[in-house]
């Protein structure tokens, strides 16, 4: 039977007869090296049927039980490593002599470039920036909108009704305007900010503005994933945190807005006229289902659990049988509005006067973490959410230490965000434009 050539054929360091008898090795010549016979390199070895032998595997796994690799072998692998990690190296010594990292940078910008494009491209724009998305009256109500003057682009139609009503359509409307597809990139916390007034709680989002006011409108939502039967609020900023709840849907919104807000003129009357009477055939003609202020609002009510500062109280779970989900604060709404008027009284510079504010308010909050932790979430967010309408930044932290837990535990994490950008930069200008501020 004929020999078998060995694995590691001229690197073979076995010296045994067994081993020699089993396998081929090859002749040493007068130098002392071993060299394989033209025939072996060029033509395959046989078997005794005349098939190609298998080549040799040398998988760790495969290696025969008296063979272990020759150091000689190891030798060489460690060599080849120590070649390639400096080629490696010094491959990247040269890209960086070639302002690697300004290209590097570049690829970057451009891939976040092409994912905001793609955003623009769909309405997943809107919940992606502002973490929410929109109910089905308000792409209805743009339908409208773009219908009240004929032959106008998009923008032209915020135009149209800035000028004609100085109402502003802001937000989420503007992104439909095709605003944000050339836009300046901006960072997270900016889109979040985006027309969001000075006491905005985080349900709250804006999408109509009176021109060169504090007075503006926009959906209430209790969580951040509602889209439908959501309730349309207003609030005049310069007035204080107060919001109110004025309709169950952007039309009646409006219709609101033209009779309470809008500053008419002899000259605007007939205009007026007319937008009602093309808001009321739009909807007769489309059959657009639109929810009642009245229903709504009744609904809610059931599930509100405590008033708050802002006056439209908040919306948690609750278990009626079993009182869980909220608790009472340990002190009534005047007595902490009395605690935190001690900061207005002696003025905001004062220290020590923030420091006894906040030693009045620490075993409240302390009784509200306490609520939480047996599973009253309400009680932290009813605290959390009255600091922060009542307007002091001093009591920013107490205020997050508050809300963030109540959110995080409620499912909410985009209010948490939401409020975390605007305690960031909190302002009280009425120009609140994404698009100053990237300028």
């Amino acid at each position: 039977m004929p020999k078998q050539d060995c694995k590691y054929w001229d690197k073979c360091y076995q010296r045994n007869e067994a081993h020699l008898e089993k396998y081929n090795h090859p002749p040493k010549d007068q130098d002392g090296d071993r060299e394989r016979s033209e025939a072996d390199k060029v033509a395959p070895k046989r078997k005794a049927d005349g098939k190609e032998q298998d080549k040799p595997n040398t998988s760790r796994n495969s290696i025969d039980e008296d063979h272990n690799p020759p150091a000689e072998h190891v030798k060489d692998v460690g060599a080849y490593e120590s070649e390639t990690a400096e080629l490696h190296k010094e491959a990247l010594s040269n890209i960086a002599g070639k302002n690697y990292m300004e290209v590097l940078e570049k690829r970057i910008r451009l891939s976040v470039q092409q994912e905001y494009d793609s955003l623009c491209e769909t309405n997943e724009f809107i919940r992606h920036k502002f973490l929410v998305e929109m109910p089905p009256d308000f792409y209805e109500f743009w339908t409208f909108i773009n219908t009240l003057k004929k032959d106008t682009t998009k923008a032209d139609a915020l135009k149209h009704i800035e000028t004609v009503f100085q109402l502003q359509l802001v937000g989420p409307f503007e992104f439909l305007a095709g605003n944000f597809h050339k836009a300046k990139i901006g960072e997270p916390g900016d889109y979040l900010r985006h027309w969001r007034f000075y006491y905005d709680p985080p349900e709250f989002q804006t999408v109509f503005v009176r021109r060169g006011t504090g007075i503006h409108y926009g959906y209430w939502r209790d969580e951040p994933q509602d889209k439908d039967k959501l309730l349309v609020a207003r609030n005049d900023m310069t007035r204080g945190c107060e919001f109110e709840f004025v309709a169950g849907n952007i039309f009646d919104a409006f219709l609101y807005y033209l009779q309470n807000d809008f500053v008419g003129t002899p000259f605007s009357a007939t205009q007026v006229s007319a937008a009602k009477k093309a808001l009321q055939k739009h909807i007769s003609d489309n059959s657009v289902e639109l929810a009642p202020l009245d229903r709504l609002q009744r609904e809610r009510n059931k599930r509100v659990v405590a008033k708050t500062f802002h006056r439209l109280g908040i919306v948690v779970p609750f278990e009626r049988k079993t009182q869980q989900g909220y608790r009472p604060l340990t002190v009534s709404d005047a007595e902490l509005k009395k605690m935190l008027s001690l900061l207005e009284c002696n003025g905001v510079e004062d220290s020590s006067a923030k420091q006894a504010v906040l030693e009045k308010l620490q075993p409240v909050a302390n009784a509200a973490n306490i609520a939480v932790d047996e599973c009253d979430f309400g009680t932290a967010l009813e605290l959390g959410i009255d600091l922060f309408c009542s307007g002091y930044k001093e009591l920013h932290m107490l205020a997050s230490s508050l809300i963030v837990p109540a959110y995080s535990l409620l499912s909410r994490p985009q209010f948490i965000a939401i409020a975390k950008a605007h305690m960031d930069r909190r302002s009280r200008e009425i120009k609140l434009s994404i698009f100053d501020v990237m300028v």
